[in-house]
């Protein structure tokens, strides 16, 4: 017996797509997390660097159900490109926090970039909103407030969480740290 028809191929290409969200999802959290306990040599300290992440989309799907009765599955397969986007505010907060320790000097010097990093982030994503497809609108509001969310939850829940060792080592560790000690000001062109 064989069949075939329209709603076969809806329910292929949907079982495909939800296949291809948690395949990328994975493969991209993987990587990201084996390249920061390689930099942070610290299980622990990733963790960290995603739990913003983690919050703000869930609070954006808890948001997303009281403002729309379904969304998109195409719109949450982006969570793979969120992921890289709303870990670099943690991250800035990290890097600075661990070569400085001072916790009010941190905010004094961070807060305004990422509110405003992520806030025309966000504003970028929310010009989906005025598209026809259904699917782009609700990524525009998904990516949004999620990338909203993440940079205030990276701002509270970070320099919570983390406290850098106090006996800071100056030296170059790794290949990363010695990228971004290279004195790029001298270069000329």
């Amino acid at each position: 017996m064989s069949y075939f028809g329209s709603p076969v191929i809806a329910v292929a290409n949907a079982q495909q797509i939800k296949k291809d969200i948690q395949n990328t999802v994975i493969i991209s959290m993987t990587v990201l997390l084996i390249l920061l306990m390689y930099y942070f040599r610290n299980f622990f300290t990733p963790l960290i660097v995603f739990l913003p992440t983690v919050f703000a989309v869930f609070i954006s799907l808890m948001i997303l159900y009281f403002i729309k009765d379904k969304i998109s599955a195409i719109s949450l397969s982006v969570g793979a490109i969120l992921i890289g986007i709303t870990i670099d505010y943690a991250l800035h907060i990290l890097t600075h926090y661990k070569h400085n320790n001072n916790i009010e000097e941190l905010y004094k010097e961070i807060t305004q970039p990422i509110i405003l990093s992520s806030a025309t982030t966000a504003v970028s994503f929310l010009c989906l909103v005025f598209v026809r497809s259904e699917a782009l609108k609700d990524l525009g509001l998904f990516a949004s407030i999620t990338v909203f969310l993440s940079s205030f939850a990276a701002l509270i829940i970070v320099p919570q969480l983390y406290h850098p060792k106090a006996d800071k080592e100056k030296t170059n560790t790794n290949f990363i740290d010695k990228i971004g000690s290279y004195p790029y000001e001298k270069i000329s062109l």
